[in-house]
C-alpha cells in the first residue's frame, strides 16, 4: 500500500513497486472522504448491540472483551431455557427466564458497561420458536385476555421490584409477529389486539415504561398484510404508538440509510416525528466479516439510527459468543476479527466528523482534539474475498487539525488490517509512516486486495486505552432518606490495572442534604473496593433529586429519594409467603392495587390458606418515632376490598422490647385504612391479620408510617 502526502508518493515496503506504479497509474477504483473540521458530534456507538450474547448466569464474556466494545444495548429474556416460559410453565416455565433476564441486566446496566436492556416479553412467554407448539396457548386464545394481562403484571412487577429503571429498561412487545406461524401463529388481527392490550396495560402499570415495536422481520410498504405503514395507522388510531420503533434488517441488499429515511418519513407522515429507530437484528447471514459488518455499521451512523442489535446465527441463547464476535472452544473465549471491528470502532473518540462515502465503502471517522488523535474505520459492502483493488481515503481539515495532530512537525499515520480469522490478537499493521502535512488535505491509498477484511487509519497519538477504573454501581441504588437519618449508600469501584490505585473521591450533593465518606479510597490490582457515603437529608422538601460521585473522569449518579415514610427504610418480614409475593413489596413506595398479580406479584399474600392469624413485621436497627399507620390493602377493580381485602387485623409495636397494641381494626371493607395513635418510639411494627373479607388469606399491597 501507499500514503500521499500533498504531491508525494510514500511507498510501503511491503507493496512491489510494479503494483504501486499500476495504482498510481491506474487511480483508485474508489475513494471515500473525510472532513476533519466538520464537527457531527459525540460518538454513541449506537450499532454495538446484542441479542442475548452472555452467560446465562451474565457473568461471561469477562469485562475484558466486553468493556472495550462499549455496548449499548442488550436484548432477551431468557430465550430456550427449559421450562416453556408462561404459556408452557405458568410462572414456574416463567421464572428461570426471568432469572437470566435480571442477572444479565444486572451485569450490563451497572458500570463499566451502563447498557440499557430490551426485555422480549415474547421470549419469556415461551415464543421464541422453540419452546411452543402451535396448539399451545397464546395471548387471546378464544378471546380471553386474563392470562396475557396477568403476565404483563408479573413482568411489571418483577421489573421494578429489580430496581430497572426507566431509562435502562425497554419492553418489546412481541418477536417477528410476521414470521409465518414461528414466533405468532395466530390471525393478525389477534397480534394487534394484543399488542393494543400490552402496550395500555404496560403503561397503565408504569406510565413511565418504554415500550418497543413492532420489530417485524423487515420494514416494508408493499402490497403486503405486515406492512409498516397500515401498522403505524392501527396503532396511532389506538394511541398505543410504541417509544421506539423497531425491526430487523436480514435480507441481503438493504441499506439501512434509506430504510431510516422511509421510516421517518413514516412516522412524520402521522405526527411521529423524533420517534427513535432501533434495527434491532442486524446483518444479513452472508455479511458476517470484519469488511461488511464495518460497512453496514458506517451506514448505521450514516443513517442516524439511534439503536442497532447483532442477529445470532449460531449458539443460542445462553453462549457467552456476543453474537459470533467471540470464538468459543471449549471454556475458553478468543477475540476474532469481527470483535476487532467492533473495537477499532469503539475507539473513536472526541467527535464523529463528516464523511462522504464511495462507491462500496463507506466509513465512521472521529476527531479528538483532546486525545491528538483523529481514528477513521473503513468496511465495504461486499464483504468477500474479492479484490477490491485501491481504495483511496482523502482526508480534509488537515491544517484545523494542525495543532492536535502534528508532533515535531510530522502527523504520525498507521493503517491497521483487520481480517476475516476465528482467532486474531490483535489488527494486523500494514504500515506506519510520519509525514510532514503542507496542505489541507492528506491521501491515504489503501490496497484492498480481500473484501472480507476491514481497515483502520489513525492519525496521531495511537492508544485506544479505557479509563483504568470504572465506579462500577451503588447499593441501594436508589437510596431512601427520611429526615435527619444517616443513609449509607455503597459505591463499588473497579480497578483493570496491574498495581493498586489509591483515588480520591468527590460528592456533589443538593441543597437539603449533607454527605460524608472517606477522603480517599485504595483499590487493589485487578480488583474492586468498597467506598460508603453517608448521606442525610435535612430538609423537608420531598421532590426527588440526585447525588453524584465522582471519582477523576469517572462519575456515577445516584437517584435520591426524600420520604417521611419510616417502613421505607425497614427489614420486612412476614408469617409466610406465598410466590411470587414477597413482604418486601410492602415498603417499595408503590400502593397502586392494579399492580396486583397471579399469586400476589405487586403485593403480599400468606401461604395458609383459611388459617389466621397472619403477619407481616417493619424492623428498624433503631427506635423510630411513629404516631401514625397507614395500611393498603388488595383493593384493585378485578378484585374489591370488600370480597379480597384484608377485614379485621391490630396494629402493633415494639416498645422498649415490648410488644404494645397501638390500633385495632374490625370489619375493614376499605382498600386504604389509617390508624392514629400516641406517639411512640418502636424499633418493630407489626400488622397482624385476623380475617379478611376472602375468608382464605391476608393481602396487602403497601404499609406505612410517619412521625406525624
Amino acid at each position: 500500500m501507499f500514503l500521499r502526502a500533498g504531491g508525494a508518493v510514500i511507498l510501503g515496503a511491503a507493496v512491489p513497486a510494479a503494483l504501486a506504479r499500476a495504482a498510481a497509474a491506474d487511480g483508485p477504483s474508489d475513494t471515500v472522504r473525510v472532513d476533519l473540521g466538520q464537527v457531527l458530534g459525540e460518538p454513541t456507538y449506537a450499532a454495538t448491540g446484542f441479542l442475548h450474547g452472555l452467560s446465562q448466569d451474565g457473568i461471561q464474556p469477562s469485562d475484558a472483551l466486553l468493556r472495550p466494545l462499549k455496548p449499548q444495548l442488550f436484548r432477551g429474556a431468557g430465550s430456550a431455557l427449559p421450562g416453556g416460559g408462561w404459556s408452557a410453565g405458568g410462572y414456574q416455565g416463567y421464572a428461570p427466564r426471568w432469572a437470566m433476564t435480571r442477572d444479565i441486566f444486572q451485569r450490563v446496566a451497572s458500570g463499566p458497561l451502563n447498557a440499557e436492556y430490551c426485555i422480549v416479553l415474547s421470549d419469556l412467554w415461551g415464543a421464541e420458536g422453540v419452546s411452543l407448539k402451535p396448539t399451545d396457548p397464546y395471548p387471546g386464545d378464544g378471546g380471553d385476555w386474563s392470562n396475557w394481562e396477568a403476565f404483563l403484571i408479573q413482568v411489571v412487577n418483577d421489573v421494578k421490584g429489580a430496581d430497572m429503571r426507566p431509562n435502562q429498561v425497554q419492553y418489546e412487545i412481541w418477536n417477528e409477529p410476521d414470521f409465518g406461524n414461528v414466533y405468532f401463529p395466530r390471525p393478525k388481527a389477534q397480534y394487534e389486539e394484543m399488542w393494543r392490550r400490552g402496550v395500555r396495560k404496560i403503561r397503565a402499570l408504569d406510565p413511565k415504561a418504554r415500550i418497543v415495536g413492532p420489530t417485524f422481520t423487515r420494514l416494508t410498504v408493499t402490497d403486503e398484510s405486515w406492512r409498516m405503514d397500515r401498522w403505524l395507522d392501527m396503532v396511532v388510531a389506538s394511541g398505543t404508538a410504541p417509544d421506539i420503533l423497531s425491526w430487523h434488517d436480514l435480507i441481503p441488499g438493504r441499506d439501512p440509510v434509506n430504510q431510516a429515511a422511509l421510516a421517518r418519513t413514516l412516522l412524520a407522515e402521522r405526527g411521529l416525528s423524533g420517534m427513535p429507530l432501533q434495527i434491532n437484528e442486524y446483518p444479513s447471514s452472508g455479511g458476517l466479516d470484519p469488511g461488511y459488518n464495518t460497512w453496514y455499521v458506517a451506514r448505521l451512523e450514516r443513517a442516524r439510527v439511534e439503536y442497532a442489535v447483532l442477529a445470532i446465527y449460531g449458539s443460542c441463547c445462553t453462549f457467552p459468543q456476543l453474537d459470533g464476535l467471540l470464538t468459543q472452544e471449549g471454556d475458553e473465549l478468543f477475540r476474532n476479527g469481527r470483535w476487532w471491528a467492533y473495537q477499532r470502532y469503539a475507539a473513536i473518540t472526541g467527535n464523529l466528523v463528516s464523511t462522504r462515502p464511495g462507491s462500496a465503502v463507506d466509513a465512521v471517522a472521529g476527531m479528538d482534539h483532546a486525545r491528538g488523535q483523529a481514528r477513521i474505520v473503513l468496511g465495504n459492502e461486499r464483504g468477500d474475498g474479492r479484490d477490491l483493488g485501491t481504495v483511496r481515503l482523502t482526508l480534509d481539515g488537515i491544517a484545523g487539525a494542525h495543532r492536535s495532530l502534528v508532533k515535531n512537525g510530522r502527523i504520525r499515520v498507521r493503517v491497521e488490517r483487520i481480517p476475516d480469522r476465528a482467532k486474531l490478537t490483535e489488527p494486523e499493521v500494514v504500515r506506519e509512516q510520519q509525514l510532514s502535512p503542507d496542505r489541507n488535505t492528506l491521501d491515504v491509498d489503501i490496497p484492498w486486495h480481500d473484501a472480507s477484511s476491514a481497515y483502520v487509519v489513525t492519525l496521531g497519538e495511537q492508544d485506544s486505552e479505557l479509563p483504568p477504573y470504572v465506579i462500577v454501581d451503588a447499593t441501594p441504588a436508589a437510596p431512601v432518606l427520611l429526615p435527619g437519618e444517616p443513609t449509607p449508600v455503597v459505591f463499588r469501584l473497579r480497578n483493570y490495572t496491574d498495581d493498586p490505585l489509591t483515588l480520591r473521591p468527590v460528592l456533589s450533593v443538593p441543597d437539603g442534604y449533607t454527605a460524608a465518606a472517606p477522603a480517599e479510597v485504595t483499590v487493589p490490582a485487578n480488583g474492586d473496593a468498597q467506598l460508603t457515603v453517608t448521606l442525610t437529608r435535612t430538609t423537608t422538601d420531598l421532590t426527588a433529586t440526585e447525588s453524584r460521585l465522582i471519582v477523576g473522569d469517572q462519575s456515577l449518579t445516584v437517584p435520591l429519594q426524600p420520604s417521611e415514610n419510616w417502613v421505607r427504610i425497614a427489614a420486612m418480614a412476614a408469617s409466610s409467603t406465598h410466590a411470587p409475593s414477597s413482604p418486601a413489596n410492602l415498603n417499595d413506595g408503590d400502593t397502586d392495587p392494579e399492580r396486583w398479580g397471579g399469586g400476589g406479584a405487586g403485593g403480599w399474600n400468606d401461604a395458609t390458606d383459611g388459617a389466621f392469624p397472619d403477619w407481616v413485621t417493619a424492623t428498624w436497627s433503631h427506635p423510630v418515632r411513629i404516631s401514625r399507620v397507614r395500611v393498603h390493602t388488595l383493593d384493585s377493580r378485578a378484585y374489591p376490598a370488600a370480597q379480597w381485602g384484608v377485614r379485621d387485623f391490630d396494629v402493633v409495636a415494639r416498645v422498649d422490647g415490648v410488644g404494645r397494641t397501638l390500633a385495632q381494626v374490625r370489619g375493614n371493607v376499605a382498600g386504604v385504612i389509617e390508624s392514629r395513635f400516641d406517639t411512640v418510639a418502636a424499633d418493630l411494627l407489626e400488622i397482624r391479620v385476623l380475617a379478611s373479607n376472602s375468608n382464605d388469606y391476608s393481602r396487602l399491597i403497601e404499609i406505612e408510617a410517619f412521625t406525624a
